[in-house]
């Protein structure tokens, strides 16, 4: 298996299975981040494809001093961002995601794990957008605060801000929720 500066090597040079091998890899991690953004999965689809379309068309741009995986999230979060603020209203936005949560399984032993995920998409969903890419970048993607912090264009300090602030309503949250 090459690793992603090869394959970044032969796109640049012309090789489209290259790039192909690209998305194949990280498809589902750009997916489940923009779904997790964006709360809808046919929202996701569009802003994986814009996604990878803008990582295809900028890749001379790309630092190969960088990891491919956080360039790439980078640019899909901006591009979920911009989808986000596209959007008209935080009611519909809203209304939408929670349309969108797909029902609870059946075997017992799965119901509640799926119950807990279900919970916190929705109070994530809650969180101002800047919060909600914080805490999914930080805790979904594993990513240092440094590579938050450049992924969305502020200073470390408002990433470290937005995750403590997002961390403290997920948990007041979830205290009313359980009473």
């Amino acid at each position: 298996m090459q690793d992603d500066a090869a394959l970044v090597e032969r796109c640049l040079r012309g090789d489209t299975g290259a790039f192909d091998a690209l998305v194949e890899r990280y498809r589902d991690r750009v997916f489940s981040l923009a779904f997790r953004i964006l709360g809808e999965a046919s929202t996701a689809e569009d802003a994986m494809q814009e996604a990878f379309l803008r990582a295809y068309t900028r890749l001379p741009l790309y630092d190969p001093a960088q990891s491919f995986a956080t360039w790439l999230l980078c640019l899909t979060t901006r591009v979920c961002l911009n989808t986000r603020r596209d959007r008209a209203t935080e009611m519909r936005y809203l209304e939408q995601a929670a349309k969108a949560i797909p029902p609870a399984p059946t075997p017992e032993e799965r119901l509640y794990e799926r119950e807990q995920r279900r919970t916190l998409q929705r109070l994530l969903l809650r969180l101002p957008t800047s919060q909600r890419a914080a805490i999914l970048l930080y805790y979904y993607e594993e990513l240092p605060v440094a590579e938050v912090a450049r992924a969305l264009g502020v200073p470390e300090g408002t990433v470290k801000t937005w995750l403590y602030r997002g961390r403290e309503h997920l948990r007041r949250w979830l205290e009313e929720e359980l009473g």
